[in-house]
């Protein structure tokens, strides 16, 4: 009697698990519907002209007009820059904000994780209860502190990205607390010091997570417009300069022209996950202790 009421248990419980994949696929399928629907809706509306735009939105072009990107790279301009420079100081911004975001992360996570001194679990709540403040809220007192520091609109806005806390502390907090410290015993019994350690033994195991959170951060800080537009005016990148081209040509805007520049600022986004999805993928499997 045992076996069949547990095997009419199982039985049960797989028809549910069942029942809740296929809710869950169709979820993302839409999630992903969504997604794929809009970026063809508006590569295809870089390819109208404007009249054409407001006489079918939502249809496909008669003309293809390619010639609206060569357009946009001279008509798209924010405070005097053309879409050349947006994307150079998208390239600075979002590299160095990204590289130094991920060290910074790698060196607290790493000490937090890994040594024991007093006020760690406190070190952690801060970094888990400062995800939860809105950005909105801070920027005033963002302003305030730069504007004090003297690095509002000029390149060295990028220390500002070294805090050390946030999402990459959270996941490399993670990685290094279940990094076994045979590792680094082995390293000690070597003579080797604790910087020895982090920067040749533990640091490189994280490598693969390492690189997918460059990655999550570069896309991050890419597609980041609001701390550019306000921080720094004098180096649009492109998501800011865009958004700026938009409201300072409100009346009068040529819409396809704007989604071809539009189109041309993610591009980079889309060769990169191409390129990484599977290193992002694998991340999680690195190394472990051979007996």
């Amino acid at each position: 009697m045992k076996l069949v009421s547990i095997r009419k248990r199982f039985k049960r419980t797989s028809k549910d698990f069942l029942a809740a994949e296929i809710v869950v696929f169709i979820l993302f399928a839409i999630y992903v519907f969504t997604l794929i629907f809009a970026m063809g809706w508006a590569l295809s509306a870089s390819l109208k002209s404007q009249k054409e735009f407001y006489d079918n939105v939502n249809g496909l072009p008669k003309e293809w007009l390619f010639s609206n990107y060569a357009t946009a790279f001279k008509s798209v301009q924010a405070n005097g820059h053309n879409m050349f420079a947006m994307f150079w100081n998208s390239i600075w911004y979002a590299c160095g904000g990204a590289f130094l975001g991920v060290l910074t992360s790698s060196v607290t996570a790493y000490i937090v994780a890994k040594y024991k001194f007093p006020g760690r679990n406190v070190i952690y709540a801060v970094a888990l209860i400062t995800l939860m403040i809105p950005i909105v809220g801070s920027f005033p007192s963002q302003y305030k502190v730069y504007t004090a520091l003297g690095i509002i609109d000029t390149p060295f806005l990028l220390v500002t990205k070294a805090a050390g806390f946030g999402f990459n502390f959270i996941v490399l907090y993670s990685f290094f607390s279940t990094l076994s410290w045979t590792y680094a015993e082995a390293g000690f019994i070597d003579g080797a010091s604790h910087f020895k350690v982090f920067t040749q033994i533990m640091l490189p195991q994280a490598l693969p997570v390492i690189g997918s959170l460059f990655i999550v951060s570069f896309v991050q800080l890419w597609n980041e417009y609001m701390e550019p537009t306000l921080f720094l005016q004098s180096y649009p990148t492109l998501s800011s300069g865009l958004y700026i081209f938009q409201l300072e040509m409100t009346r009068g805007i040529n819409y396809p022209v704007l989604f071809a520049g539009l189109i041309l600022s993610v591009i980079p986004v889309i060769i990169l996950f191409i390129c990484f999805q599977k290193t992002m993928m694998e991340s999680m499997s690195v190394g472990g202790i051979k007996g």
